[in-house]
């Protein structure tokens, strides 16, 4: 049997390089923390009205920090959450300021060149006797629960990628900032969008979510290692036809969401902050930076629509 199986030609090769097999796995993980997120959300919703229990309840923390700390644990990935050292201060302030500087670029650039504000292009509205200092302190609590999930997040994938899939550095990191636009783009609103349909309909919309998310995870750890290996000897299996046809549809979406411009700013903006978080954690080793970078970037997001639109 072993011996048949020896010779099989290449199309007919199931095996699947390491990168596949990762963002197989995270893929899979992905869709799994994107229902913890919105049945934490739900959560929050009922328990509204308790401090303490609501801030443990919230998607960032119950739905996502607490989740991914558990899976980089089961995994292996050891996330401990010391501070930067003295000598990376530096390196933390470059990768703070990158993407908040890119934010302003781009909120001072967009009405010059297009005409319209940067908040008005994405949709963002406020009242206009809205007080910033209210709206503040919403925007606070949201975002900075949110960026502590996002900042696990994105320290635990980058560690996987680095460690389990074994890619260099900076594809690493390239790999961590479109995971997680995908993840804040595109994962969580389908999620939120099937919540909503009617009951009879959820579990084979779930079905096709997590079937078509984890064949674009393993098409594109194919598509990867076809352009490493410069052959596409890697991706000529009629057996994985269908895994290909549903992860390319799956990326497709995701590359539409940068096609519209000037919205897909919003994404690219994005796609810099979890880069630049990634980037941050290599240098440092500390899961704070990346919590922070995407804690503060986050939180500037509304505050630069406020004040745009206040003047536009």
């Amino acid at each position: 049997m072993s011996s048949s199986i020896d010779t099989l030609p290449d199309q007919l090769d199931v095996s699947i390089p390491p990168e596949s097999r990762e963002l197989g796995r995270l893929s899979l993980f992905f869709v799994c923390i994107t229902l913890t997120t919105v049945g934490a959300y739900w959560a929050s919703l009922r328990l509204r009205g308790v401090p303490v229990v609501d801030v443990l309840s919230s998607p960032g923390i119950a739905g996502l920090a607490l989740p991914t700390l558990a899976y980089a644990r089961f995994r292996g990935i050891d996330l401990s959450p010391t501070r930067p050292r003295p000598a990376d201060v530096g390196t933390t302030l470059a990768v703070v300021a990158l993407p908040l500087l890119a934010l302003v670029a781009t909120t001072i650039g967009t009405p010059l060149v297009f005409g319209t504000s940067f908040a008005a292009a994405v949709g963002s509205t406020y009242h206009p006797q809205a007080s910033f200092l209210t709206a503040l302190s919403q925007w606070a609590e949201s975002t900075i629960l949110t960026g502590v999930g996002y900042g696990v997040l994105t320290a635990t994938v980058f560690e996987l990628l680095r460690s389990r899939a074994s890619m260099p550095t900076k594809h690493a990191v390239v790999f961590t900032a479109g995971l997680g636009v995908f993840f804040d783009g595109m994962l969580r609103g389908s999620a939120y969008t099937v919540v909503v349909f009617p009951k009879q309909w959820r579990l084979a919309l779930f079905g096709i979510l997590l079937v078509s998310t984890v064949a674009g995870g393993v098409s594109l750890g194919l598509f990867y290692r076809s352009v490493l290996e410069r052959s596409i000897r890697v991706l000529y299996r009629p057996l994985f036809v269908p895994v290909f046809a549903l992860g390319l549809i799956l990326i497709v979406a995701f590359a539409a969401l940068f096609a519209d411009v000037p919205d897909g700013f919003e994404h690219v903006l994005w796609a810099l902050a979890f880069g630049s978080a990634a980037y941050g954690y290599d240098q440092t080793k500390s899961v704070v930076v990346p919590v922070v970078v995407l804690s503060l970037f986050g939180l500037s997001v509304p505050v630069s629509h406020f004040f745009e639109l206040a003047v536009f």
